[in-house]
């Protein structure tokens, strides 16, 4: 994409543009427009994430403007942006006016692809005037792109005291913190840019993306709220509210405004499949889940999460609908995609036990545990074995994890817990004395009496134990 950060009034001229343009595609009918019209068009698409329909614009205006350069760069862009560097090159090619300077930052992009670093550097330093703002601009963003922070930075820099009040320059400025993981900065700029043009949709979506970045998810779906009311079809901000309601644990607003990120072709359909999937695991809907798993797993590059654990969540749906010979085939396919991710050994580990294979159980565990010798690894497998009705077991995975770090999320009240059920009251003391809401003498005879008298499933107990050492109870009523 030819970076361009298009001032207030030219998007609005281009919003224009992009109306008349899509009503004679839609009346069938050819009209006339300006070369250099066409390509900002097709790069407002781009920015949008509509290629398919960037695409198009700057093919329709090389019908009616053949090897126009403006053109020609842009759709180069387009196509390195869509992951076809080879016909990019073949484009730049095309290309006759090889002195212009957009002409050579396109063929320094180029050559950087090909890893021809100091040939692209040769070409770059050949700008006639590098100090001249578009130079500025579309060099530092080709840094950016190519994960070259320090370069970019250089011709950011370049730009200070020169354009210190130019939106674009602003704009670059913000763009570059935002890239190089400094929010905050980011912040102060997007910021500035929104006193200069309150009703811009992308200054407001790279605020929230800002804010995103620092963990304020709220405020990142405040963001993004005024860039669609400032541009209602803009996806990409649709796309951030959704990932900001996941986070904050809403999935059915996430699952609400991925679909309408689909809706703005900002993401494949296909995108959604494996968080729909996710949220059908969540309600224990196995075969839903399982069936959407599927439909990820086919189109795995437009998956939000790997293919690895595609396949762990699969065998564990496979698993819980019974079929425990094919869910052990895709744990096998997970490790084989990623020998070092360890939510298969845990799974297939959880699989093994309640088989009744408690050494193969222990093997799949040991390498989760190779792999990420930490609290948490060893906390899950407590869960798991808690799950399974192995208290005793499940005791004594947990107690390391106590003595790895005392301060472990409710690792107190776990060992409370599986002392009560164990009847081990020399530890239930230890561990009840450091809970944060101990259990009183009296609610512990009650329980003890439940245990042993009432015949009280002990499935039942741990979770009524657990939850009222955490307090869970009382937040609910």
């Amino acid at each position: 994409m030819n970076r361009k950060n298009l001032l207030s009034g030219r998007d609005k001229k281009l919003l224009e543009l992009a109306e008349k343009y899509e009503s004679a595609q839609i009346a069938h009918t050819s009209i006339y427009m300006d070369a250099d019209d066409l390509a900002d068009l097709a790069d407002w698409y781009a920015i949008r994430g509509k290629f398919k329909k960037a695409m198009q614009v700057t093919e329709y205006g090389l019908q009616l403007h053949p090897d126009n350069t403006a053109l020609l760069v842009e759709q180069a862009y387009l196509l390195i942006d869509t992951q076809h560097a080879d016909l990019a090159q073949e484009v730049a090619e095309r290309i006759t006016e090889d002195f212009l300077p957009e002409v050579k930052i396109l063929k320094a992009y180029l050559l950087i692809h090909q890893s021809k670093d100091e040939e692209a550097e040769r070409l770059i330093d050949s700008i006639e005037d590098p100090n001249d703002l578009p130079n500025i601009i579309e060099t530092a963003y080709l840094y950016m792109d190519m994960g070259n922070l320090d370069k970019a930075r250089e011709w950011v820099e370049r730009g200070k005291g020169l354009y210190d009040q130019n939106e674009s320059y602003i704009a670059l400025t913000a763009d570059y913190y935002s890239t190089a993981k400094q929010p905050e900065t980011a912040e102060v700029y997007f910021n500035k840019l929104i006193d200069i043009n309150p009703y811009s949709a992308a200054y407001w979506y790279g605020l929230a993306r800002c804010y995103f970045d620092e963990e304020e998810y709220e405020k990142a779906i405040d963001a993004c709220d005024y860039a669609n009311v400032s541009d209602e079809e803009y996806g990409e901000p649709y796309l951030l509210r959704g990932h900001a309601f996941y986070q904050l644990g809403n999935d059915s607003k996430a699952l609400e405004n991925y679909q309408m990120a689909i809706k703005y072709e900002t993401i494949d359909p296909n995108f959604i499949n494996s968080f729909i999937a996710m949220e059908k695991i969540t309600k224990g809907e196995w075969e839903e889940g399982y069936k959407y798993l599927q439909l990820a797993i086919r189109n795995v590059e437009k998956s939000i999460i790997p293919l690895e654990l595609l396949y762990t969540n699969a065998a564990l749906c496979l698993y819980k609908m019974g079929q425990s010979e094919k869910a052990h085939q895709y744990c096998q396919m997970a490790h084989e995609t990623n020998p070092e991710s360890i939510d298969a050994y845990l799974v297939e580990g959880r699989m093994y036990l309640d088989e009744g294979r408690t050494y193969e159980a222990f093997m799949q565990w040991a390498k989760a545990i190779s792999y990420e010798p930490y609290a948490e690894t060893w906390n899950e497998i407590g869960m798991n074995c808690i799950e399974a009705g192995h208290y005793q077991l499940a005791k004594t995975v947990l107690e390391r994890v106590w003595m790895m770090d005392p301060n472990f999320k409710n690792i107190n009240e776990k060992l409370t817990t599986l002392c009560l059920i164990l009847q081990d009251k020399k530890n239930f003391k230890k561990f009840n004395a450091l809970c944060q809401h101990p259990m009183d003498t009296q609610t512990y005879k009650h329980l003890q009496q439940a245990l042993t008298q009432n015949g009280m499933e002990r499935e039942q107990a741990v979770e009524r134990i657990l939850n009222m050492l955490t307090n869970t109870e009382n937040e609910e009523k």
